[in-house]
């Protein structure tokens, strides 16, 4: 099997701000079978993935209102994007340059003009690797644990009414902290962000509440760099959506 047959049906977003190259590049993903959708720069590319599901992102450096860097760098913040495939779509052929693109967070880089098998045989590899990536954590975590019960008690014992106290707890403090975190970014007061975040992040390592700490931890980064308020909107949404999905399991295993 091709390179370009295992691409069938699999979804791709180009950002891409030159119209000929849009549409050199949509004809040439259309035809190996991927179902391709185009934003003219990293703004418009960020918005729709946090509308629709993509398996990877060809992604142009240079563009306008958000360039390559500057969106790879957010597309990183964000812990659901985090392992997204993101492959740099570059005229530079320097090998400083390709330095830059991984050191920025990009998985790989093809040139331009494409090599039809090198422009295939990079997605598919990506595509291969982020699927035993998921894999291999499906095999060690069950989907619906969103935190691990047993890093507290290591240190406390595992007598669930005493568990449940200290985790009863924790929730009451991070829901605390999350009233502040929305008022802050209702004022869009991004210092008063990361600060909160840095807050909430320890305790929640400590009760084994990770997905929610590195959640934490992303809105820490993006509030010291005065980042977007849609993308913090976005982490935040998470934090409290994760939250909810811990209540839920203390409830069910520590009832």
């Amino acid at each position: 099997m091709t390179a370009s047959t295992q691409l069938t049906g699999v979804r791709i977003l180009v950002a891409e701000d030159h119209p000929i190259n849009q549409e050199v590049i949509s004809e040439i993903l259309t035809h190996a079978g991927v179902v391709s959708c185009i934003a003219r720069n990293g703004r418009e590319a960020l918005d729709l993935l946090g509308q629709q599901h993509f398996d990877c992102v060809l992604l142009d450096i240079q563009m306008p209102v958000m360039d390559g860097f500057e969106t790879i760098r957010l597309i990183r913040a964000n812990p659901a994007l985090a392992g997204m495939p993101v492959i740099a779509m570059t005229a530079s052929t320097s090998t400083e340059d390709h330095k830059r693109y991984l050191a920025a967070g990009m998985s790989d880089f093809i040139g331009k003009p494409f090599d039809l098998d090198v422009l295939f045989a990079t997605i598919a590899k990506w595509l291969v690797a982020c699927k035993q990536t998921v894999s291999d954590t499906s095999d060690a975590v069950s989907v619906d644990t969103v935190i691990n019960l047993s890093v507290l008690a290591k240190w406390i014992g595992d007598d669930k009414l005493t568990l449940r106290g200290f985790f009863i707890r924790f929730l009451e403090s991070a829901r605390l902290d999350m009233t502040r975190i929305d008022a802050a970014l209702e004022r869009e007061d991004f210092a008063v962000l990361a600060t909160l975040a840095h807050h909430v992040s320890s305790p929640a390592r400590m009760v084994g509440a990770i997905e929610f700490a590195d959640l934490c931890r992303a809105l820490e980064k993006h509030g010291k760099i005065e980042g977007d308020v849609k993308q913090a909107q976005e982490i935040i949404s998470q934090m409290h959506t994760m939250l909810d999905r811990i209540t839920d399991q203390i409830d069910k295993d520590l009832a």
